[in-house]
């Protein structure tokens, strides 16, 4: 082969093979006092024309917990709040990753890699008091590549066309943030154990619906774990390529409307999760946004729970119709299992719009299990009668007749407690037979619910209230 030949042919297998820039490596110097006052830095790097990969990895001195850094993706634009630029997120689990055109690490998303400057985000989650070095690496290449690949398609909805309660898990991960189990994996747990819907949140992303999900029978929505510093909440019904809910915004900081709001206009709902928790960062110190959908109330832990409980009683208080949901927040192996806690919702066929329609009308009974039916709670006055999530109009001094029916084995030997504006007014335990029948006036504008117990003292299962109001007062 001449030198001109071979000249030739390296020219031509080059137009084919994948082109590497230098690696660019920037080292930051992180401070508590960078932690308490912007808790997010941007490290920009530049990504050339014709890119079609973007390698990205972060290093640091962890100090035995005493720093712990998220990760953090955004290509060019804005970094105000609200940005369309985010690539991806995967907190602390990874200590790299990559965007391609035709693929990504879990939690990120492939496409087009646009030339300019782009941004590693990182997360000051924990900054000890010596402040930490953290080296960043990106490499950026160029060659062959597939299409970008369209979401997979989910199965058909409504997946049951039958009015009736339906049992779900309301908030779960997947390796997509710090989850173990892929979506594939999630979804046929959650079928075995017997669970109608399955709602996947991810810590700030959901790139989880990249994945293909076979679970005949299980409808799988598409949330999101809004991860502030002051707290997190889950978006509910988000969905389409990169869909995504900002998370930047500090406690106390107003700026946390605008994240509601910007998760409303995608038409989820939005629920505070666990407001009282023992881990950093997890307890929600923000304002109670007065549009928020609903509030978690099975914390771990007998004081949490009752914290919550509290909370939700008190916005309850003020003529706030918040929905209380349960939920597992199920990551691995090794905790409870993913009904315990769950919800039950009442809705009038198994498909997205109508659980979240009946979520946000408060149709739901919080369970301690994933199988149990919910004790069925109706009040009848004046020829009306409510149940879960409805509503009483009724005249000043209107007898109220309550009925509680509880069937299945875990309310043997039980209790039930009805609740009137947050104070437990009566007892009564599970008869045999029948229903529990109880008797009040109506002598203000308040709430009924019930709580169940079982024969241990255990709660297992706490219903969304029946709402009254009296007229011509």
């Amino acid at each position: 082969m001449t030198v001109r030949r071979a000249a030739l042919l390296l020219v031509l297998l080059g137009a084919t093979a994948a082109r590497a820039a230098e690696p660019q490596v920037v080292r930051k110097h992180l401070t508590p006092a960078d932690a308490f006052m912007s808790r997010y830095v941007y490290v920009p790097f530049e990504v050339p024309e014709g890119t079609t990969r973007v390698e990205f990895e972060y290093a640091y001195d962890r100090a035995n917990g005493a720093n712990v850094i998220d990760l953090g993706l955004l290509e060019p634009g804005t970094l105000a709040l609200g940005t369309t630029a985010f690539r991806g997120w995967t907190g602390g689990e990874r200590t790299g990753g990559f965007v391609a055109v035709d693929d990504a690490t879990p939690g990120y998303w492939p496409g087009p890699i646009p030339p300019g400057r782009w941004h590693v985000q990182l997360g000051l989650y924990k900054v000890g008091a010596d402040g930490v070095d953290v080296d960043v690496t990106v490499r950026t290449s160029s060659g062959p590549t597939g299409p970008t690949p369209p979401l997979p398609a989910r199965a058909a909805e409504p997946l049951r066309r039958e009015a009736r309660w339906y049992a779900g898990a309301l908030h779960t991960h997947t390796l997509h943030s710090d989850g173990k189990l892929t979506a594939q994996e999630l979804a046929r747990m959650a079928r075995e154990a017997g669970l109608d819907f399955l709602a996947i949140t991810d810590h700030n992303n959901t790139a989880h619906q990249r994945e293909r999900i076979d679970a005949p029978g299980l409808l799988v929505i598409t949330g999101e774990e809004i991860t502030t510093p002051g707290g997190h909440a889950n978006a509910w019904g988000l969905s389409g390529p990169r869909a995504f809910v900002d998370f930047r915004a500090l406690p106390g900081d107003p700026a946390l409307q605008a994240i509601v709001d910007q998760a409303r206009a995608q038409g989820a709902l939005v629920s505070i999760n666990h407001p009282y928790a023992d881990c950093s960062a997890c307890s929600w110190t923000h304002a109670i946004p007065q549009d928020v959908d609903g509030l978690e109330i099975s914390n771990p832990g007998a004081a949490n729970l009752a914290l919550a409980i509290g909370l939700w009683d008190a916005l309850l208080r003020e003529g706030r119709r918040v929905t209380a949901v349960g939920a597992s927040d199920w990551h691995r192996a090794g905790q409870q299992p993913i009904g315990t806690a769950s919800v039950r919702v009442f809705a009038e066929e198994l498909s997205t719009p109508a659980i979240l329609g009946a979520i946000r009308q408060g149709r739901v009974v919080v369970m301690a299990d994933g199988t149990s039916p919910p004790p069925q709670l109706t009040v009848k006055s004046a020829g009306q009668a409510a149940r879960v999530g409805e509503s009483l109009s009724l005249g000043p001094g209107a007898r109220l007749d309550v009925e509680v029916a509880c069937e299945g084995a875990a309310y043997a030997g039980g209790r039930v407690d009805l609740v009137w504006r947050g104070e437990v007014v009566a007892q009564a335990p599970v008869p045999a037979s029948g229903p529990i029948r109880f008797t009040r006036w109506a002598n203000a504008d308040g709430y009924l619910r019930v709580h169940a117990y079982t024969a241990a003292g255990a709660p297992l299962a706490l219903t969304n209230p029946v709402y009254v109001t009296l007229q011509g007062r």
